[in-house]
């Protein structure tokens, strides 16, 4: 659930140095500078989010719930918006809400399994927000019926989900689980889960490699790929370290 962005600072940096540099090695520096304009030029490009999406997205089908056989509905949290003055209670962020609307819709239109929602508090001390408390009253309000969703309450990141999730699973005698989450996020979402000793079917939402390439606009430089892009390094890196942790 904590996420950085270091692409774009780091570019920064750089330039900067190629800046400091020009007086004294004028040739490094326009070499520092090209790499940096065609590097920045790739992380706005939105068919290059397109490609690092797709390197995540494409193992897990998004309709591979559909035969499954599975005990439970887990859906993993992404995040929260803190109360404020102009936002009396927490809300859930975008990936939250959407990931948490996705499993109401597989209760409602698939098969009405319990719905397991995952994700611990967030937040400063004293203004702290349980997501799965936020997320459980979305589902039933999305028509799953309140005993019929189930919560954990103390996961901090991917591994804390399945890890604390496995415990109320079990107890329940729930091997066989679908899992939601964002489509970058899947990989190593289903790769905990199953090293908790679960049969894992994916059920993605917001696989932002299904958005065809088809109007002029998203080939013009933007915000939106630049995101995508960060989170799509988020995951890779995030993979690589619970790997080198034992923890997948």
């Amino acid at each position: 659930m904590t996420y950085v962005q270091p692409v774009i600072p780091m570019l920064l940096v750089l330039l900067l140095v190629a800046v400091v540099a020009i007086p004294r090695r004028q040739r490094l520096a326009r070499r520092v500078t090209l790499l940096v304009l065609v590097v920045l030029f790739l992380w706005s490009w939105r068919p290059f989010a397109w490609l690092t999406s797709a390197s995540l997205e494409a193992s897990y089908p998004v309709d591979a719930y559909r035969s499954a056989d599975a005990g439970a509905i887990v859906v993993l949290a992404s995040g929260v918006l803190l109360p404020n003055a102009s936002r009396p209670v927490g809300m859930l962020n975008e990936g939250s809400y959407e990931r948490t609307r996705y499993a109401a819709w597989l209760h409602r239109n698939w098969r009405p399994l319990p719905v397991l929602a995952t994700g611990g508090a967030l937040g400063p001390p004293g203004n702290k927000v349980v997501v799965a408390a936020v997320m459980k009253r979305l589902l039933i309000t999305q028509g799953v019926p309140a005993d019929s969703v189930w919560t954990e309450e103390k996961s901090l990141s991917t591994y804390q989900n399945a890890v604390f999730s496995a415990r109320i699973l079990r107890e329940r005698g729930i091997r066989k689980i679908v899992l939601v989450t964002e489509g970058l996020h899947m990989r190593r979402a289903v790769l905990c889960f199953r090293q908790q000793g679960f049969e894992v079917t994916p059920a993605p939402c917001r696989v932002r490699s299904l958005n065809a390439l088809n109007r002029w606009t998203q080939f013009v430089p933007s915000a939106g790929a630049i995101e995508d892009n960060e989170y799509a390094l988020h995951e890779w890196v995030g993979l690589l370290w619970y790997k080198l942790t034992g923890k997948i």
